[in-house]
């Protein structure tokens, strides 16, 4: 029986400690797995810089994959050596919302029924568990729930074949949407302040790059239109700011989706008449479905979205506090903390 690990603990504002901790011993239908890599998700950042307020001491994290080594007894659909991507959540199946399919609102969320993060082991039952394929990496896999949070907001943007896509935003996030979008069958125009983004997003087949620094990212997108706007934008970073230049880059009939939670959260105003008479989706998009966490593996298995070129550092998690900086200043792309 393994008892100890070493873990993440978040204390405070910016107080991350690396702590012995308790292994969460598996009940008879989960495995206890040796967690490989975990993903830095803005979510995580932002409970380190206190953006997102919560009880202290806690844990983080949750784009998780690893390795089983111990199963309970009545546990069956993997076996002890299997390379696992668990779902960060598990849904009931049987609330209002997930009789619709509408799994990523279950009434019921049970968090106790998968556990990890940035540390040594976690628990999760079979039903919320994928095998990794073979070839994979454990770092390639760790993209599994951010490419299918993409892949539910690449469905609700509505993008179809010889579309224009405006994507804000060339982090991670904008170019997973970024490749989503193209094998579509989409043009993509991409916009961000960070050069070395935008030569990322030509590297993974963006059509047109934006830098807002050097010239109004509006007024560039209605040019490469021929004045029309863009059928499809996706606000892929969450800044007011960008939540209102998405609206304006939008052409007549477009959706316009903020995939990106607005943090400090706030308003912006709205002329009614501009939704009205351009007939404008505005709409958002959270979280995934099972089965969106199961196509994003597909994906990256066969190379129709390719995850390693957008990882910038990887780091032990001795060095997760330093991890946190990375990220929030905007110094790489993916960031992605080796367990081992």
């Amino acid at each position: 029986m393994i008892e100890k690990m070493k873990a993440a603990l978040l204390y405070g504002v910016r107080d991350v400690r690396i702590e012995d901790m308790p292994v969460k011993q598996p009940e008879p239908n989960q495995a206890l797995i040796k967690i490989k890599a975990c993903g830095i998700c803005p979510t995580d950042v932002r409970s380190f810089t206190g953006m997102r307020k919560g009880s202290y001491p806690r844990t983080t994290g949750h784009e998780w994959v690893g390795e089983i080594v111990e199963v309970g007894d009545d546990f069956h659909g993997f076996k002890i050596g299997d390379r696992v991507a668990p779902e960060w959540r598990a849904v009931c199946g049987v609330c209002y919302y997930c009789r619709r399919g509408i799994f990523n609102y279950c009434q019921n969320m049970q968090r106790e029924r998968v556990q990890g993060g940035f540390y040594g082991y976690g628990v999760s039952e079979a039903r919320y568990m994928r095998l990794i394929p073979d070839g994979m990496s454990y770092e390639e896999a760790a993209f599994a729930e951010p490419l299918a949070c993409c892949i539910n907001g690449s469905q609700e943007s509505n993008i179809a074949v010889g579309d224009d896509v405006a994507i804000i935003g060339a982090g991670p996030i904008g170019l997973q949407h970024l490749q989503l979008a193209r094998h579509k069958g989409a043009r993509v125009i991409i916009s961000d302040f960070i050069e070395s983004r935008l030569e990322k997003a030509k590297e993974l087949g963006a059509d047109d790059t934006i830098n807002p620094a050097e010239e109004d990212a509006v007024e560039r997108v209605k040019e490469l239109t021929d004045g029309r706007g863009a059928n499809s934008v996706i606000a892929a970073i969450g800044t007011l700011e960008v939540a209102k230049t998405a609206i304006e880059m939008a052409g007549m009939c477009a959706t316009v989706n903020f995939f990106a939670g607005t943090y400090p959260q706030g308003t912006i105003p709205l002329d009614p008449n501009v939704v009205h008479y351009k007939q404008l989706i505005l709409t958002g998009s959270h979280d995934f479905t099972p089965h969106h966490f199961t196509t994003a593996l597909n994906l990256i298995q066969h190379g129709i979205v390719k995850v390693k070129p957008i990882i910038s550092h990887i780091m032990p998690l001795e060095d997760l506090a330093a991890a946190f900086d990375i990220v929030e200043k905007r110094e790489g792309l993916k960031v992605i903390i080796k367990m081992e």
